[in-house]
């Protein structure tokens, strides 16, 4: 037996701990696990089973992790191999382009999405020609060529590049480096197309895969909703939310970040899209309060920090932030105003995010009506099984007072 493709061990669970995954929730947490059988490394095939041995699904075997399996197959026997993980791609890029139609060239696309396309450890984004993909499991990692044949095979593209991310490779024993593993290098910026407007993305040193395109239907939205208006767009990356509303005919757009680098990008894109914007380097938390210090108002204001919650331990701390960030640009919206607030922490709940943007809305002695709660972009699918896929929300509001 090929033990790359068969399980070389054996999981058993501890007594009580095994609902989760029989429901096909794909984590097997290290707390879980009662017992090893055989001598697997890091990367191998495993079963799962129950505490009495019952069968319940397969996956790679990360030791140094927390979740030290992803399952993915939930068929005792089924052969992991090359065809397996094709016919798993095959089914992700198909969403994408036939049932989604996400068929732009020049466009940017999350083409696997991880758990969300049963892929567990798997992301690929496609920019234009090129695709950039990540590893986020040393199982995936150790099957790098596979993957990346695979995908030249099903989407002839100009390149594939791997973008590791450092605190995922830490968390999980990984050890690899920014590579292309196929076709032609990355130029230093990708241009892509969004809607109206055109961005340049960095692959290469950019944060994530170079661009957030789960946020792309809600750049869009709050393009269309900004004419007219004068917009803050606080933590703005490489200028996707402003650039949007500038083009959407916002009266004045301001961007604050606290990245040189993003915002030197920004700039370029400002400038490619031929539209003025305002960037401003800073700490957007302090920002926010020093504008409403100095008198400013807007019509719009948009929140779109990074991750703040990276533990379960942190959502409290990370829940304080949003209400602080929220807060501060509640006291800059003249009446009638906009509020486009986001939060990429899949550990913070809807119910949560809402009771912090509501705590903000107390304090600051105003009155707030919710008319539009999103998600991600339809290429970023997620499992029902795992709710922590779920994890981008959106919320559009206007101040009523």
């Amino acid at each position: 037996m090929d033990p790359r493709t068969t399980p070389v061990g054996r999981i058993l669970l501890k007594r009580g701990r095994t609902k989760p995954v029989a429901m096909h929730h794909p984590w097997v947490f290290e707390a879980t696990i009662g017992k090893i059988d055989g001598n697997p490394g890091a990367g191998d095939l495993v079963s799962v089973h129950d505490h009495v041995g019952r069968f319940i699904g397969q996956g790679y075997f990360s030791p140094e992790s927390k979740i030290p399996v992803k399952l993915f197959s939930w068929t005792e026997g089924e052969t992991i191999d090359a065809a397996f993980w094709r016919e798993r791609l095959k089914r992700a890029v198909e969403l994408r382009t036939t049932f989604l139609q996400m068929n732009d060239p020049a466009s940017g696309v999350r083409l696997v999405n991880s758990e969300g396309d049963g892929v567990p450890g798997l992301v690929v984004d496609r920019y234009g020609g090129f695709l950039v993909v990540g590893f986020l499991t040393v199982g995936m990692a150790a099957r790098a060529d596979l993957f990346a044949d695979i995908l030249c095979e099903l989407t002839e593209p100009a390149g594939v590049f791997e973008r590791p991310e450092p605190e995922i490779s830490r968390l999980e024993g990984i050890s690899r480096t920014p590579q292309t593993l196929c076709g032609e290098e990355p130029p230093e910026c990708i241009e892509i197309v969004e809607g109206p407007a055109k961005f340049l993305v960095d692959v290469r040193h950019g944060q994530k895969s170079g661009f957030y395109l789960d946020q792309r239907e809600n750049r869009l939205r709050a393009g269309e909703l900004a004419s007219g208006r004068r917009v803050l767009d606080a933590f703005c990356y490489t200028g996707g939310f402003a650039v949007q509303a500038a083009l959407g005919g916002a009266a004045s757009v301001t961007a604050v970040d606290s990245s040189a680098s993003s915002l030197e990008l920004a700039g370029k894109n400002a400038e490619l899209n031929g539209v003025e914007v305002a960037f401003v380097r800073g700490n957007a938390f302090e920002r926010l309060r020093m504008l409403h210090l100095e008198g400013e108002t807007f019509d719009m204001v948009i929140i779109d920090p990074p991750r703040l919650a990276r533990s379960r331990a942190g959502v409290t701390k990370a829940l304080r932030a949003y209400k602080d960030a929220n807060l501060s640009a509640l006291k800059l919206l003249d009446p009638g105003g906009i509020l486009v607030t986001c939060c990429c922490s899949g550990l913070v709940s809807e119910q949560d995010f809402l009771r912090a943007l509501n705590d903000a809305a107390v304090d600051a002695a105003r009155s707030l009506s919710v008319i539009e709660r999103r998600g991600a972009s339809p290429d970023h699918p997620f499992s029902p099984a795992c709710p922590e896929t779920d994890y981008l929300q959106c919320l559009i509001s206007r101040l009523s007072d």
